[in-house]
């Protein structure tokens, strides 16, 4: 007998809301250490957004599978086949995060914030969810915690709505306070198993309606999902990574070298940024990143990295202790 799927999702609590603690770390710090996340009611100049979002819709337009003109981005209900609804490919190549993450309003937010001046880390992904043709499966799209495909890179998850998000139309929920247990996740060989459902207590999920202007910040070693999307909608979002440029709060972070390869050998790296060139070496503990979050070795490595890429490099002294490519 199948066990019949519950949606949990219109029952689930509220995020805790963070805007009357700005300016205070010392409650921003407590709360997330408690909570493993940090979240901001119509913070964000919207221009940005709106024109971040504007690339997202045409991009929509331009495959016929929504309108530029209709406000709500619904679905045309054109044939869905074989196409990505993530352009990270195209939206990397305009440098789109730029207009968001370089924007001076967006900057002085996290800089009221931080208390110190941002450093965006440039992995960056850019979602077009669609709506769920198959609606008797599981809400949750993908449970996971980003920390383990990432060994040893320090950043923060910075998650920006570009649509208003409702129950139905899904957004991103989070399992609060479970960045403080061992990792949830198992691994077979190199290969990462995402969480399973049945792993995460029912009441620690949370999440909200999503409107444009809010922000999601979230620790590294927090459990969270992409909820599937119900409604007849796109649902718009940017997904990138954070730090502190400096500074302790919510944690001193360990800034990476962020460029571009220009040579790599089975024994290491030379990897070009605004200071020069740093040569760097391997050891058999150094992670280097696959493009879907998996583990990268042997002759596997050529097929993601050559010279010419865009890296980011997470290192101690000489040694490369994990390398992913930017997006």
């Amino acid at each position: 007998m199948e066990t019949t799927i519950v949606d949990i999702v219109p029952t689930m609590r509220e995020l805790n809301v963070s805007n009357d603690l700005l300016g205070n770390q010392a409650a921003l710090q407590a709360r997330w250490d408690e909570d493993g996340y940090l979240f901001f009611r119509d913070v964000l100049d919207h221009e940005p957004l709106e024109r971040m979002r504007g690339l997202l819709v045409d991009h929509l337009d331009r495959h016929g599978f929504a309108l530029r003109q209709d406000r709500e981005v619904r679905w045309t209900g054109k044939e869905r086949e074989n196409f990505s609804f993530f352009p990270v490919k195209e939206m990397n190549e305009q440098r789109a995060a730029r207009m968001v993450m370089e924007d001076p309003a967006i900057r002085a937010f996290f800089q009221r914030l931080f208390g110190v001046p941002l450093y965006w880390v440039p992995f960056t992904e850019y979602r077009t969810s669609p709506p769920a043709i198959d609606k008797s499966r599981t809400r949750f799209d993908f449970i996971h915690a980003d920390a383990i495909y990432s060994d040893r890179l320090d950043f923060i998850i910075c998650w920006v709505p570009l649509s208003d998000i409702d129950a139905q139309v899904g957004g991103l929920a989070v399992a609060e306070g479970l960045h403080n247990l061992p990792s949830l996740h198992t691994k077979d060989g190199d290969k990462i198993n995402p969480i399973q459902l049945s792993q995460v207590p029912r009441d620690a999920w949370r999440r909200t309606n999503y409107r444009l202007g809010d922000v999601l910040l979230m620790s590294r070693y927090t459990p969270h999902s992409g909820l599937s999307n119900h409604s007849d909608r796109f649902r718009l979002s940017l997904d990138t990574r954070i730090l502190p440029h400096g500074g302790t709060f919510p944690f001193a972070p360990r800034l990476p070298y962020v460029g571009t390869l220009t040579s790599i050998t089975p024994n290491g790296i030379v990897l070009r940024d605004g200071q020069g060139e740093h040569v760097l070496r391997f050891d058999e503990t150094s992670y280097l990143r696959g493009l879907q979050g998996n583990r990268v070795r042997g002759e596997e490595i050529r097929d993601v990295y050559q010279p010419g890429c865009e890296v980011i490099v997470a290192y101690e002294g000489d040694l490369v202790q994990t390398m992913r490519p930017q997006h």
